[in-house]
């Protein structure tokens, strides 16, 4: 009779293989491609970045271009990047369904509509918190470090180039912060498919 560890570990590894791996774009044009985002409780959103220097915030929808609650959400940290992709992308675990907007918290590309949402639903849509937000100055970074998920190698690094200098007008020394680094709360998918790999040896 399989052991309880067997079972919750072959559980587990059950649901990792059917979580879907949703990639968004911050364009160069400074748009996120796709802006509207229909997610899975523990899909993955794997954000790629184009040039010039974006990042990726998780939102109040009451206030746009504002963070999440502090200690809530997550901020991607500023991705530099001179041309085609960077070499990093930053993934986030979908934690629920309910509407989440995100934004790019660089200069005024809120307010100029870098912004989009994770399964918007009544009245919170995406037009809503463009509309919103366009009327904004700047958006707000909450802190200087990433939280909230993790940085890892894009796919298509090969193909990509970013850069170690200058963070571009309108950014902070936040966006060269421990770009190979993670926020202590979120989990690497990777390690966690070891982990979980090796309980199944030991059952």
């Amino acid at each position: 009779m399989p052991s309880l560890k067997s079972l919750v570990s072959a559980l587990a590894l059950a649901c990792l293989a059917n979580a879907a791996t949703i990639k968004i774009t911050a364009t160069s044009g400074n748009v996120f491609d796709p802006s509207t985002v229909k997610a899975a409780d523990g899909d993955i959103l794997e954000f790629i970045f184009e040039p010039k220097n974006h990042s990726v915030v998780a939102g109040d929808y009451r206030y746009p271009c504002s963070p999440m609650e502090l200690g809530t959400g997550f901020f991607s940290g500023f991705f530099p990047t001179d041309s085609g992709e960077n070499d990093k992308v930053f993934r986030v675990e979908v934690n629920g369904t309910d509407p989440i907007p995100f934004y790019s918290s660089q200069g005024n590309e809120c307010a100029g509509g870098m912004v989009g949402i994770i399964n918007p639903k009544g009245n919170q849509t995406l037009d809503d918190y463009k509309k919103r937000a366009s009327v904004l100055a700047r958006s707000v970074s909450p802190g200087k470090k990433p939280f909230g998920g993790e940085i890892a190698d894009n796919d298509n690094s090969s193909n990509s180039t970013s850069s170690d200098g200058d963070n571009g007008k309108g950014g902070s020394r936040d966006s060269s912060s421990d770009k190979n680094g993670k926020d202590s709360g979120s989990v690497s998918l990777s390690v966690s498919i070891g982990a979980l790999g090796l309980a199944l040896l030991m059952a």
